[in-house]
């Protein structure tokens, strides 16, 4: 093609990036707070989700004042709506992180969540396996490289299998403590957040790979095994 997406819109792509960074850190910021039952540290990410949210409409601003000003290549077009997707992919996983510290602050740091306590471990390791995922995908859209995209949407069925062990782990504390039964499906809620993080990265994932390619994703990765339809 004859645009270079690597050096083309450089403010658009730095911006997305940093958007990156900032809802990054407040996922990871809002599942310790859910993992330590911590109010101080989820009002931390509700803060960030603000500031993502103004980045995301500072990008929308940017995108539709560049596609009015001229025009532009396909391959162009193409860079600036599916790096405005990518940034709303951004706000509603920060709107996760929101949704899961406002559940800490606003119900579990008022509770005894000691009966949960077993599940501290295994939800620290889904947070890692799907900021893991999110952090690869923004590395895609850094270098546009195709091939990072495989990694993150291989790593998408570990993070649903981390998500249906800790429905049936719940379901066993709740076999013993029926009392909690509303703690539990709030929490269950927000393992479900998690298990959306997951879901968006790899859309962007999928995104950057229409960036690059100029089509959607193939039905067959590149060592020909099956990918997500």
């Amino acid at each position: 093609m004859d645009y270079d997406l690597r050096h083309g819109f450089p403010w658009l792509k730095n911006r997305v990036l940093a958007m990156g960074d900032k809802t990054t850190e407040a996922v990871s910021l809002a599942v310790r707070a859910l993992v330590d039952n911590d109010a101080a540290t989820a009002a931390g990410a509700r803060d960030i989700e603000k500031q993502v949210d103004a980045m995301y409409q500072e990008i929308n601003e940017h995108c539709l004042a560049s596609l009015a000003a001229k025009l532009y290549s396909r391959d162009e077009v193409n860079f600036l709506t599916s790096s405005l997707k990518i940034a709303m992919e951004l706000e509603r996983i920060c709107d996760y992180a929101n949704q899961i510290a406002k559940l800490v602050q606003k119900k579990f740091a008022a509770m005894n969540m000691e009966p949960l306590g077993q599940l501290a471990e295994p939800v620290a390791v889904m947070r890692e396996k799907s900021l893991e995922m999110l952090r690869g995908s923004l590395r895609c859209y850094d270098t546009l490289d195709c091939s990072l995209t495989w990694p993150v949407i291989d790593k998408d069925t570990s993070v649903d299998k981390s998500n249906r062990d800790l429905f049936r782990d719940m379901v066993c504390v709740l076999s013993v403590h029926p009392w909690i039964q509303e703690t539990i499906m709030d929490y269950h809620v927000a393992i479900r957040y998690i298990e959306r993080v997951a879901d968006r990265a790899t859309n962007i994932a999928e995104l950057v790979y229409y960036i690059v390619e100029g089509e959607p994703m193939k039905k067959k990765g590149p060592g020909g095994g099956d990918t997500l339809g």
